[in-house]
């Protein structure tokens, strides 16, 4: 199944704020798309115009296109959909042929700071305020923190806290550090207080892609380029123990998986500095594009889903709890994105082709939606439902024309927060 390519004007907030504000009598929006749908491929190029109606009331006028009419409508708060008149012989009707949604905060850098994001976390315990860490391609990171409908303020920044490039950073589930890793080889806990470095992890020999805390974060494991899942303990920085894949096949993503072995070989195991790791299971992305699940308690491999179509892959995505639990998602290289039902691995269960020839650069699962970017074209949610994706309700998110990198969702208030190039820091 292939998805259209909806795009809309990125200063669609500015233009609606100034038309609701009366700073300008009138404007225009543009809506494109780009069709490669199961309807054949069909392009269209809409123009809208915003206004105060009658009532004093943003309103978008109607757009004509191959003989079709066009209107914007507010679905909800921050949510609109274009929809086409189609009239039928019981009287005039309209569907709904794309949605978008509106984001309800834009962050932005200190002037003229424009870093590239590469990840975001948000602090999911109890706080008067929120606080956010994300990291850049330079390998800095920042804290920032502020009410939650108010502007958020950097707290401090980390310079150089890598070498280069920071693949990840997460808060601990404590809210009290946050944990990175980097391109330079290196994992690193720092103190979300005031930024001092308390620990390094050293192991790895390439670049360190991802990584997972078990639990409450004791331990946690991560995935290199050097083909090694490790498992560490965060108190003394000392690698618990390392799993190698066949042929130094490189990881990019990792996700941990709860999971409950039929027979355990893990008698003569030495336990020293492994905490909760019985019934855990990382899933793991590779460079061939095949898929490996390894048990943690058990140190061993348990499962290999070879790659279906040569491409790595980059990014996953997996539920451990609810409907979706035994469904996993992988995004890859090529622009494709698998769905896979982890009891029976034969074959996925859906297959959604995103953006031909262009990596997906991260997918996201959060309340049965799963999030998707793959470079400026790309960065919509979808229900996935029994492992299927549900494309008839996809919404498209507004923002900038920049590559989106990272997600999170802050899981009391449920806003999902996402960081992309040239500073892009937005809230919907």
């Amino acid at each position: 199944m292939k998805v259209d390519e909806w795009t809309i004007t990125s200063e669609f907030d500015d233009i609606v704020q100034d038309v609701k504000e009366e700073k300008v009598e009138s404007d225009k929006i543009w809506v494109s798309k780009y069709g490669h749908g199961e309807s054949g491929d069909c392009n269209l190029d809409l123009e809208f115009e915003v206004k105060l109606d009658k009532r004093n009331e943003v309103s978008f006028g109607k757009s004509v296109c191959q003989g079709n009419e066009y209107s914007v409508v507010r679905a909800q708060s921050n949510i609109y959909e274009v929809v086409v008149a189609n009239g039928t012989e019981s009287g005039p009707g309209s569907s709904v042929v794309a949605r978008f949604q509106n984001f309800k905060r834009k962050c932005e850098f200190q002037k003229g700071h424009s870093p590239d994001l590469t990840s975001v976390d948000i602090t999911n315990v109890f706080d008067p305020e929120e606080r956010v860490v994300c990291a850049d391609s330079e390998g800095s990171i920042y804290v920032l923190r502020g009410n939650r409908n108010g502007p958020m303020e950097e707290k401090f920044r980390i310079e150089q806290g890598h070498a280069s490039h920071v693949s990840k950073v997460r808060f601990f589930p404590n809210g009290h550090g946050f944990l990175s890793s980097g391109i330079d080889m290196r994992l690193k806990i720092w103190d979300a207080n005031n930024g001092t470095e308390l620990r390094t992890f050293v192991g790895h020999t390439r670049p360190v892609n991802d990584f997972a805390m078990v639990d409450r974060g004791r331990n946690f494991v991560s995935g290199s380029s050097d083909g090694c899942l490790k498992l560490w303990e965060c108190s003394t920085a000392s690698c618990v123990f390392s799993m190698d894949s066949e042929a130094g096949d490189g990881i990019n993503c990792v996700a941990l998986s709860n999971y409950t072995a039929s027979a355990s070989s893990s008698l003569s195991i030495d336990r020293t500095n492994e905490y909760n790791t019985e019934g855990k299971a990382v899933f793991s992305g590779h460079d061939s594009g095949a898929i490996t699940f390894h048990d943690l308690y058990n140190r061993k491999k348990v499962l290999e889903i070879p790659s279906v179509n040569g491409s790595s892959c980059v990014t996953l995505a997996q539920s451990s709890s609810g409907d979706n639990s035994h469904y996993l998602w992988a995004g890859h290289s090529d622009g494709s994105i698998y769905s896979w039902d982890t009891r029976n691995t034969s074959e996925p269960i859906d297959h959604l082709e995103v953006n031909s020839g262009v990596p997906i650069t991260k997918i996201f699962l959060a309340n049965s939606l799963l999030h998707v970017s793959s470079g400026i074209q790309y960065f919509f949610s979808l229900p996935v439902v029994d492992g299927e994706f549900k494309t008839g309700k996809l919404v498209n998110f507004i923002r900038p024309y920049e590559d989106i990198t990272d997600f999170c969702i802050n899981e009391s208030y449920q806003d999902l927060w996402c960081v992309g190039n040239n500073g892009t820091m937005l809230k919907f």
